[in-house]
């Protein structure tokens, strides 16, 4: 006997593999041998209008669980789902302290006030998939693009991923945290590791996470590999489908379910029936030629006392009329797509929405909605015959062409043959080729496309400078400004290797880029002491939505508008956009911050970086690390840090070294003794207060003055106030006689880092 497959299949699961296909299938099967069995109709494989089926719903495709026990999906081709949490670290919060100093009005000193901040991440685990996969292309958060086809994140993170193979070791951030021995390898599970994930964009929990899976390659896979797959899931090894010849996109099982609901959802977009035959299970696509004709005269009761041919007939009503097929879209980034087919005339108010959990095109679904319904209708009738013990050869699933009296010949398709008294019992439906063919194409509507915009690089600099304001001097402290020429810079961190680029440190952030571009024309000399009017400076800013602006005079005298130009401090009062979109910088202060001595030199290309306290960052460092090359990179949120080249940067302790005494003079005696003296400055405090001197600004205070004949240094003397005495006698042993004009260099002594800036000047 010859039956058609749903009844050989479920007594296949029951007996032989417990009803289990892998994880998913889980218990469903194994009663499933007791539900069904015997024989059975057309509507099961032969999409009938009164058959069920009961897949996945594509509901549960999109939405995560941590659930202990849940089923894990099954992927095939490439397809969108959901995982299973299956570990996890929870919210792991960082604190955040930025402390900027801030000047008291009316000489009233500074203050320190620092801003505390509270950032949230995680770090976890998702299984996605029963079964290996060749990879992972883009993921959702919350439905909105986490990581792009290239493999960025949006947000701070670091992604792993385990394709599921046999032989994958433990990830080694679950090993770290449970123990070694005590972490799952996960073997025969494709899952993702998430470590330290930045969860702000997504109110501070795990979000709702779906995968693009790419579960084999190229993408796609035969559709004859996936029902031999699922048997092979579900036990049964005898089976045969070499004449399945489509190409499947990609296709889920997201819940348990049994092989007989897995092959009626494929049957029903690939159009394919399954037939045993001599205890081998064949698949064979519904379009087909007819392999007999069979004459009127050959038609025998089916069973005694009957007609020669019995038709069964259903109800109108009971027939559709309205299929809705929900499928997956991949033009709508894999969300689900609805496609309808509806018949034009009938008393039928009859409407069916039928989940299909296959990637399809919305043609191909198109197609699938109008066969659906063209056979719900063609299948109305069910045919019941009997034919001689000759006509044995036939089986379910073979279309036969049947000749009646007076009317055009039948095109049938076999649901059933059986042989019992004396006969050959037949059952079969109007089969109908031209039905298969439809040509129907679809639209599955347009969906906003998603993308992470491209990582903006961050260009940093890292300043050796005095200390931009008179209160960062006591605390070794260099500088660093981070920005970027493209628009959507979210920001950057700092990080720097102490051990040649093995391993980097975050030591700053910024989010908010630095003014910085480079000099259009070379600065030419100016006054320090008074408005440098006649001088003007054209700068071309790294980003157009860059600004300067112009200031009052008294802003300026308290501070604002200070810039660095090449390694010069100015401030500049008035700030001008030229058309070609450069900035006219005049009424100049120079030499700002000690800088004089780079006052010259200037030339046309040099940096430009606007000293701003909410850009600029100070980086407060240690001694130990003077004269030092350590490594740095700035990198932008979300990129790679393996992906931004470091550079080597010293720290020279500029913001430690006393400012050049000012103002040196030398009166000599009537013994040719040379007195010189000086003002000494501060780079602490420094305000002029009504009766009394600027603050020292060093552990105490502490002279060198070079004697100089050309670049060589003759005598170096040394003193505790702003003045020292070039003896004649030591005139007359470094140069022969006491000297008309000295040249000599003087500096102020720091007890940290030794000398200053120096005051050169010929007395």
């Amino acid at each position: 006997m010859a039956t058609l497959v749903l009844g050989a299949v479920g007594y296949a699961l029951g007996a032989s593999a417990g009803g289990l296909i892998g994880s998913v299938l889980g218990a469903a099967g194994a009663i499933i041998g007791s539900q069904v069995g015997g024989v059975i109709d057309r509507e099961v494989f032969g999409l009938g209008g009164g058959r069920t089926v009961e897949g996945p719903r594509l509901g549960d495709l999109s939405v995560q669980s941590s659930a202990y026990g849940q089923a894990m999906p099954l992927a095939y081709g490439t397809t969108r789902l959901a995982g299973n949490v299956i570990w996890s670290t929870g919210l792991m919060e960082t604190r955040h302290e930025e402390t900027k100093k801030v000047k008291g009005g009316k000489g009233g000193g500074s203050t320190k006030v620092t801003n505390v901040t509270y950032t949230y991440s995680a770090s976890f685990a998702v299984a996605i998939s029963a079964r290996s996969i060749a990879g992972i292309g883009r993921i959702w958060a919350d439905g909105k693009l986490l990581r792009d086809g290239s493999g960025r994140l949006a947000v701070d993170g670091v992604l792993r991923i385990y394709d599921g193979g046999e032989d994958q070791t433990p990830d080694p951030l679950i090993e770290a945290k449970e123990g070694v021995g005590n972490a799952p390898a996960y073997r025969g599970i494709a899952y993702v590791v998430f470590e330290q994930l930045a969860l702000a964009e997504y109110a501070n929990r795990i979000p709702n996470l779906t995968f693009e899976v790419i579960a084999d390659d190229g993408g796609e896979v035969a559709l004859a590999a996936v029902v031999a797959d699922l048997a092979a899931r579900a036990g049964l090894t005898a089976i045969d489908v070499g004449t399945l010849s489509d190409t499947v996109s990609g296709f889920v099982i997201g819940r348990q379910m049994s092989y007989r609901q897995a092959l009626e959802l494929l049957a029903q977009a690939y159009r394919f029936d399954v037939v045993e035959v001599d205890g081998v299970l064949i698949c064979a696509p519904l379009d087909r030629a007819s392999v007999a004709t069979i004459d009127h005269s050959d038609l025998m009761r089916p069973e005694r006392g009957s007609d020669a041919a019995i038709t069964v007939r259903g109800q109108e009503m009971e027939l559709p009329r309205e299929i809705a097929l929900r499928y997956i879209d991949p033009a709508r980034d894999f969300q689900v797509g609805v496609q309808r087919a509806r018949r034009a005339t009938t008393l039928s108010h009859v409407v069916q929405t039928r989940d299909l959990p296959l990637v399809l095109d919305a043609s191909a679904a198109k197609r699938a909605a109008e066969i659906e319904l063209a056979l719900a209708w063609l299948r109305r009738e069910t045919l019941a015959f009997g034919l001689p013990l000759r006509w044995l050869r036939l089986a379910p699933g073979d279309v036969i062409t049947l000749n009646l009296a007076n009317i055009a010949p039948l095109s049938l398709i076999l649901d059933e043959v059986q042989m019992g008294g004396g006969r050959v019992r037949c059952r079969a439906t109007p089969y109908g080729a031209a039905v298969l063919g439809s040509a129907a194409t679809g639209d599955g509507g347009a969906v906003p496309a998603q993308i992470i915009p491209e990582l903006a690089a961050t260009v940093y600099f890292l300043l050796n400078l005095p200390s931009v304001s008179a209160t960062d001097g006591a605390q070794s402290t260099f500088y660093a400004a981070l920005s970027s020429a493209a628009d959507g810079w979210r920001g950057a961190v700092l990080l720097r290797s102490v051990d040649g680029g093995a391993s980097y440190e975050e030591i700053a952030a910024s989010a908010a880029p630095a003014t910085v571009g480079e000099t259009v024309n070379a600065l030419a000399d100016g006054p320090c002491n008074y408005w440098d009017e006649a001088n003007t400076l054209t700068v071309t800013l790294l980003n157009a939505g860059m600004t300067l602006e112009s200031r009052p005079e008294l802003a300026i005298l308290n501070g604002a508008n200070a810039a660095l130009v090449g390694d010069e401090i100015i401030q500049f009062r008035n700030a001008s956009l030229n058309v070609d979109g450069d900035w006219l910088l005049s009424g100049l202060l120079r030499g700002r911050r000690g800088t004089e001595r780079h006052m010259t030199g200037h030339s046309a290309g040099e940096r430009f970086i606007l000293l701003e306290a909410s850009a600029v960052l100070p980086i407060e460092t240690t001694l130990g690390t003077m004269g030092r090359d350590d490594l740095y990179k700035g990198v932008s949120v979300g990129a790679l840090i393996e992906d931004v080249t470091a550079t080597p940067f010293t720290y020279t302790a500029e913001n430690l070294k006393p400012f050049a005494p000012v103002h040196a003079s030398g009166v000599r005696d009537g013994a040719g003794n040379l007195t010189l003296s000086w003002i000494r400055r501060t780079r602490v405090g420094g305000d002029w207060l009504d009766g009394a001197d600027a603050p020292l600004g060093e552990e105490a205070e502490s002279y060198e003055v070079d004697i100089m004949n050309g670049s060589n240094v003759m005598r170096t003397l040394s003193a505790s106030t702003a003045q020292a005495i070039y003896s004649a006698a030591d005139q007359t042993a470094d140069f022969g006689a006491p000297q008309s004009a000295v040249t000599v260099r003087i500096y102020q002594l720091s007890a940290v880092v030794g000398r200053g800036a120096a005051l050169q000047a010929t007395l």
